[in-house]
């Protein structure tokens, strides 16, 4: 299995309150059509240890795929990203995406 992790800043205006109905209302609801994701879980960030840390990203989307090439062809082709992409834009910018894979599980 391979997991996403896309961080996410607010843009100016955009409360975490916002984009969490944003997530319930929109993200999750289209993210079930996309058969390349077995999971998806978004996690508004509250702070760093050590605590104070000014982090550039304000929540951390969490994807789990077991096909990372058919999950790039579904951020290109599927309508359910198009309907999301068409809308999260207003309200968060991509900081960074990190793709990884587990070493283990304790």
């Amino acid at each position: 299995m391979t997991t996403v992790y896309w961080l996410v800043k607010l843009r100016p205006g955009v409360s975490a309150e916002d984009y969490q109905r944003f997530v319930q209302k929109v993200d999750y609801p289209e993210v079930q059509h996309i058969a390349s994701i077995r999971s998806y879980q978004s996690n508004r960030v509250l702070d760093s240890l050590p605590e104070g840390s000014v982090l550039p990203f304000d929540f951390i989307d969490v994807v789990e795929v077991e096909d990372l090439a058919a999950y790039a062809r579904d951020l290109k082709e599927h309508p359910a990203v198009e309907r999301v992409h068409s809308q999260s834009p207003n309200l968060v910018d991509v900081v960074d995406c990190l793709v990884a894979e587990p070493v283990g599980r304790l």
